[in-house]
């Protein structure tokens, strides 16, 4: 699982990401919103653990401005425990809310509690599983490799099962340039292909797309 790590204070910076990476996540470790912010795409993450207060804004304002985060688990960490602010957090989709200082064994058991203790592969059918460390589908016991924004686009979906995602939303996380809706639904084609099975992703008409 890819984590992003959002804290500028160096020495809990570098200690958790080390914790972390023991634990067996890929962690990309940040001290400010806008270095996060320029990699965000690339990384493609499926959790953000981040303090409110940075060098160069403020975490909870950011989410108001990228809605995109919202499809991203988030755990916020903060030595601020006001209850307006904890309220704020999860007010704007944050999943969980960690005061500092906390023990990292803690963290790493509410960690596991959100994902649910994934395994590295997900069932999609009963022939069909998806595998999250080699970003491939495995069909009948052979694996298809995908590409980076096939895996993306899957991922996102399977991230927020049971939740319609629009087209805008899934175009801004995958692609770093605007693209077009046809961009979006070839990509949409192609991984249905792969799958062999088009009722893995359901269209929802003028909306987006779902996994239930």
């Amino acid at each position: 699982m890819k984590i992003v790590l959002i804290e500028d204070e160096e020495s809990l910076n570098i200690a958790l990401g080390m914790f972390l990476r023991s634990e067996g996540y890929e962690v990309h470790s940040f001290s400010e919103l806008g270095s996060f912010f320029d990699n965000y795409k690339k990384i493609m993450p499926e959790l953000i653990i981040s303090d409110i207060s940075l060098p160069d804004g403020n975490f909870l304002e950011e989410l108001k401005r990228h809605p995109e985060l919202s499809y991203v688990k988030i755990m916020v960490i903060s030595g601020n425990t006001e209850i307006n602010n904890i309220k704020k957090a999860f007010n704007l989709g944050a999943e969980d809310f960690i005061k500092k200082p906390f023990d990292y064994e803690e963290l790493s058991i509410r960690i596991r509690k959100l994902f649910k203790e994934r395994n590295s592969q997900i069932k999609l059918t009963d022939d069909i599983y998806y595998d999250f460390n080699k970003k491939s589908i495995i069909k009948d016991s052979k694996e298809i490799e995908l590409t980076k924004k096939e895996s993306q686009l899957l991922e996102l979906l399977l991230n927020n099962r049971g939740k319609v995602i629009s087209n805008s939303t899934l175009i801004d996380y995958i692609w770093e340039t605007p693209v077009s809706l046809n961009t979006l639904n070839v990509l949409v084609k192609r991984l249905r292909e792969k799958m062999g099975n088009k009722n893995i992703i359901k269209t929802k008409r003028d909306l987006g797309y779902i996994i239930d």
